[in-house]
């Protein structure tokens, strides 16, 4: 399969999964709705999506060599957590912060396979 249609499978099941998520905390954690921005469903959307096609670019880039690209996806990311845990937002609690962390957990955790496996 090319490496475009894995990574657009990709991003589609991030969102639905992200989204899902999204829409779960919200609802059981209270966690306030426009205010607390980095939850609203378009940034969850477009921040999904690029973090996906940000792998499938940088997947097709490294010759789909797997053991470096896992490699790579476990820093990126290590390194994407820094956003959630450095949020300076009054709404920013724990259960906001650590649903945006399992957001990008996620994310990588749909994504990486599904690049393996299919592209």
């Amino acid at each position: 399969m090319p490496i475009v249609t894995a990574t657009a499978i990709a991003a589609v099941a991030a969102v639905v999964a992200n989204v899902l998520l999204r829409a779960l905390a919200v609802a059981a954690f209270d966690i306030p709705q426009p205010e607390f921005e980095e939850l609203n469903l378009r940034p969850v959307v477009v921040s999904t999506l690029g973090g996906v096609i940000a792998a499938g670019v940088v997947y097709a880039l490294m010759g789909r060599r797997r053991r470096p690209f896992v490699i790579v996806a476990v820093v990126a990311l290590l390194l994407s957590l820094i956003a959630p845990l450095t949020i300076d937002d009054p709404n920013a609690d724990a259960a906001a912060v650590g649903t945006l962390i399992a957001m990008h957990v996620v994310a990588a955790a749909i994504s990486v396979p599904i690049l393996l496996k299919r592209a």
